[in-house]
């Protein structure tokens, strides 16, 4: 329910972003979230790869006044297909024979613990000097960020993440660039590798912002993998792990990680745009006009204006010509 008129409800991270907006009918806020086209809005894909369970999941954020912010979480599962062998299944090692003469045990103690680990939810977020931005945040092209994936509170110490794939587009097929594969960076100048403080519960990469030449939007997708305890990093170039080489050093394929137990698919969206001062003139530009017609008085005066600055100038170049030769000559 939206109580007022300076109510705001919105989903994470794209605050007045559009196409993402929420309808108000009859005092509801009504948001509708694709989940064919799941990144358009920043809705994250979840798969457990034992199970074949997905979950699609997003963040809903209310702002009122006088009151805390309320985030709510909304999710829509869908079973997995149980015919369907999981992906631990088919690489799962032989067992190793029993050794000749076995024998087990008449008395077994047997005792049954059933415990039920956490479902992981995620974030992705981008930070400049630690405060999080959404799409009401407009940044310039250059200016240092930091990507940053971790883990909810009540996950945290049971799992770990890996970026393994991530790429950049402003929503269409001709500007879709790969920046991480296979878990390691394809230009760390541009992109560098994930790295983790905690032992993989938070990942984090330092970037400078860029645009595309049509947008001012530009879209992260990417894959995380979470594992229980810790992923395995990868070894990328210049001997850094990489949790996220060079194009050349690049493995084929992440290699098969036992511990994987879910793989997450998610966007965040940056606005990036120059500031509308940024192609005038400075101070101690140089500025000039070229049609030579003189329009007003304003026109003129800045041209005598520039008369005399150039005059002043070529003055002092001939007073100090004039000094270095009477210098030159005493020698």
């Amino acid at each position: 329910m939206v109580e007022n008129d300076e109510s705001n409800v919105f989903i994470e991270n794209l605050r007045g972003f559009e196409g993402c907006l929420p309808k108000t009918v009859e005092g509801k806020a009504i948001l509708k979230l694709p989940l064919d086209n799941f990144h358009k809005c920043g809705t994250t894909r979840m798969t457990n790869k034992y199970s074949g369970q997905t979950i699609y999941y997003n963040r809903i954020i209310i702002d009122q006044p006088k009151k805390p912010r309320e985030v709510i979480l909304v999710k829509c599962v869908l079973p997995g297909d149980k015919t369907k062998p999981a992906e631990w299944e088919k690489k799962r090692p032989k067992r190793n024979l029993l050794p000749p003469g076995f024998v087990e045990a008449e008395d077994l103690n047997i005792t049954n613990i059933v415990a039920h680990a956490p479902t992981p939810y995620l974030n992705l977020a981008v930070r400049q000097n630690g405060r999080v931005l959404d799409t009401a945040y407009n940044v310039q092209p250059g200016t240092p960020l930091e990507m940053v994936v971790y883990l909810d509170a009540k996950s945290a110490s049971t799992y770990g993440v890996l970026v393994s794939y991530l790429k950049v587009t402003d929503g269409t097929p001709e500007h879709d660039e790969i920046i991480v594969m296979n878990g390691c960076s394809i230009d760390p100048y541009i992109f560098g590798n994930f790295e983790t403080p905690d032992e993989g519960k938070t990942l984090y990469s330092k970037f400078r912002a860029f645009k595309f030449p049509d947008s001012n939007y530009v879209l992260f997708v990417g894959t995380v993998n979470v594992c229980l305890k810790q992923c395995r990093g990868v070894q990328c170039g210049s001997d850094q792990i990489g949790y996220g080489r060079k194009k050349r050093e690049i493995p084929a394929e992440l290699p098969f990680d036992p511990n994987k137990l879910y793989e997450v698919e998610m966007t965040t969206v940056l606005k990036v745009q120059f500031a509308p001062d940024h192609f005038q003139p400075k101070r101690g530009s140089v500025e000039g006009t070229f049609d030579g017609i003189r329009t007003n008085d304003n026109m003129s005066l800045r041209q005598r204006s520039s008369a005399i600055s150039i005059n002043s100038l070529h003055s002092f170049a001939l007073l100090f010509l004039s000094l270095l030769l009477s210098l030159a000559f005493r020698h």
